[in-house]
C-alpha cells in the first residue's frame, strides 16, 4: 500500500493503518521534499516509475493530505497509474448504518448520522459531526471538531475549517472555504471563502 503524501495529515493516516495491522510492505509518496524515510522505517517513493513499479505488485493507495485539491490531483494520477483507492475508518466512531459513505476517509471519534451521503476521495477530520441527512460530495475535508447540522449538503472539493458550523439546511457550493470557527447561516455560493461568527463572504470566485 502506499499513502499519497508525506506531510502531517498523512502521519495520521499511519497511525490509522497501524491500528488495523495495515501496515506490510507500506510506502509513501512524495516527489517534491528530500525525504526518503518517513516515521524512522517507510520508504518513500519518488518518482512514477518507482510508483508504477509497486502497484505492480500491491495496487492499493491511500490518501495522505487534507487539501480537497490535492487530494484529487492524487486519486486521478494516482488511478492512471494503475492504482486502486482504498478509504480508511479510524476508530472510536460512531457511524450509522443508514449512512452511504463511498470511498471516504472517516478519521477517529466523528460520528455520522443516519442517511448521510459522503462522496468518495473526502476526508472528515478528527472529531469532526455530521448529522442526519446531510450530503457531501467528492473530495471535500471536513477539518478536526467541524460541526454539519441536518441536511446540510455540501458539492465537491469544499473545505470547512476547524470548529466550524453549518446550520440546519444550508447548501455550500463547489469549491467553498468555510473558515475556522465559522458558523454558517446561510447559503454559500460556489467558490466563496466565508469567515466569521455569523459567517460572512468576504471572497468569491468572480
Amino acid at each position: 500500500m502506499v499513502i499519497a503524501g508525506a506531510g502531517g495529515h498523512s502521519l495520521e493516516v499511519l497511525e490509522v493503518l497501524i491500528a488495523h495491522q495495515m501496515t506490510e510492505g507500506l510506502a509513501f509518496f512524495d516527489d517534491i521534499s528530500a525525504n526518503l524515510i518517513m516515521a524512522g522505517k517507510y520508504p518513500v517513493i519518488k518518482s512514477e516509475d518507482a510508483l508504477r513499479a509497486h502497484f505492480a505488485q500491491d495496487a492499493r493507495f491511500v490518501l495522505g493530505t487534507g487539501n480537497p485539491k490535492l487530494r484529487k490531483r492524487f486519486f486521478e494520477r494516482f488511478t492512471a497509474l494503475g492504482g486502486k483507492h482504498v478509504s480508511i475508518q479510524g476508530l472510536e466512531n460512531l457511524c450509522s448504518g443508514a449512512a452511504e459513505i463511498s470511498g471516504a476517509d472517516i478519521m477517529n471519534r466523528c460520528v455520522i448520522g443516519p442517511k448521510v451521503s459522503i462522496g468518495k476521495g473526502t476526508l472528515v477530520n478528527t472529531g469532526a459531526l455530521v448529522h442526519h441527512e446531510a450530503q457531501i460530495g467528492e473530495f471535500c475535508e471536513i477539518a478536526p471538531r467541524a460541526v454539519l447540522l441536518g441536511k446540510v449538503s455540501l458539492g465537491n472539493q469544499v473545505m470547512v475549517g476547524a470548529n466550524a458550523t453549518i446550520l440546519p439546511g444550508i447548501k455550500v457550493g463547489d469549491g467553498a472555504v468555510i473558515g475556522a470557527g465559522a458558523v454558517v447561516t446561510k447559503d454559500v455560493p460556489s467558490g466563496a471563502t466565508v469567515v466569521g461568527v455569523p459567517g460572512k463572504i468576504i471572497k468569491t470566485n468572480e
